[in-house]
């Protein structure tokens, strides 16, 4: 299999910037990584302190502890003054994920067109 898919596929499956680190761009692919990792805690930390407000609200007995209504509270956080942040984070987590991507297959590209030469002389 060529470097420059097997890197892609690296970046794509495993980790934004694992491709990159295989391709020996440690760099570049830590810097993918971090990007995807911040993104990462961003939005978990949002979505644990959005559960605990609902799972505060149930306690206190403001919200029924019931399905629906906890569906329905769980909804209203689209409306949140918050969503469009982290729509633009998730529209960034997926940039980089795509850029990783990318950028695998095109260093990994070089490399194999290197090696292609060498053989080739």
């Amino acid at each position: 299999m060529k470097k420059s898919i097997y890197a892609a596929l690296l970046s794509a499956l495993i980790c934004p910037g694992s491709g990159q680190l295989w391709l020996g761009k440690k760099w570049l692919g830590w810097g993918f990584i971090s990007v995807s990792l911040l993104c990462i805690m961003v939005l978990m930390n949002h979505i644990i302190s959005r559960a605990q407000v609902i799972a505060e609200q149930i306690l206190a007995g403001n919200v029924a502890n019931d399905l629906s209504s906890i569906y329905a509270e769980v909804s209203k956080v689209a409306l949140d003054a918050q969503s469009a942040e982290l729509s633009q984070l998730t529209w960034l987590f997926i940039a980089n994920w795509t850029l990783s991507i990318a950028s695998a297959f095109w260093l990994g590209a070089k490399q194999d067109k290197q090696l292609n030469t060498k053989t080739t002389d």
